[in-house]
């Protein structure tokens, strides 16, 4: 259970741009995030900094950090969960890494709407305990409303235009 301040969540992506998506996505009130580059460091930090939740792209070794979570024989209810990214979409990848452990996963490209949602929810089960949704974040005086794409400053947003395909 979460008892104060924001829910910690560990970043495992080897993409620089794609870290920075997860970051802006979640650094926004909720939850603070720690980047690891392998999984020497991704273990490191699972076990000085204690993260809620772990974010990995199984692509770079989510497989092995998966092995260190189990831990021998381990059944803790006290496991970090786990939410996987992949850039391959098949079904069989998807289940392979369901059977190895993870809480949730999704195919890089994601939106990060569905990256936040999912996280919520696995958080929300993960600590017993609500996690406040914020779907405006504020960067300034800028305001972006992630659920009615809209923006704008100090509270004048205006929607984008509507795309037909």
């Amino acid at each position: 259970m979460l008892l104060s301040g924001s829910a910690r969540v560990l970043v495992m992506v080897e993409q620089r741009l794609l870290v920075e998506v997860i970051k802006l996505t979640l650094n926004h009130g909720v939850y603070v995030t720690r980047e690891a580059q392998d999984v020497a460091e991704a273990t490191a930090a699972l076990g000085e900094w204690h993260p809620h939740l772990a974010v990995i792209d199984m692509d770079i070794g989510g497989g092995r950090l998966l092995e260190y979570l189990a831990g021998p024989g381990d059944s803790s209810p006290l496991r970090t969960p786990v939410l996987a990214l992949t850039w391959r979409g098949d079904l069989k990848t998807k289940l392979a890494a369901f059977e190895q452990g993870v809480d949730d996963i999704m195919t890089i490209p994601f939106s990060p709407e569905e990256l936040l949602a999912r996280v919520l929810v696995i958080t929300r089960r993960a600590l017993s305990d609500a996690a406040p949704f914020k779907p405006v974040q504020r960067l300034g005086d800028l305001e972006i409303d992630i659920l009615s794409r809209s923006h704008g400053r100090s509270g004048t947003r205006t929607r984008p235009p509507c795309r037909r395909w």
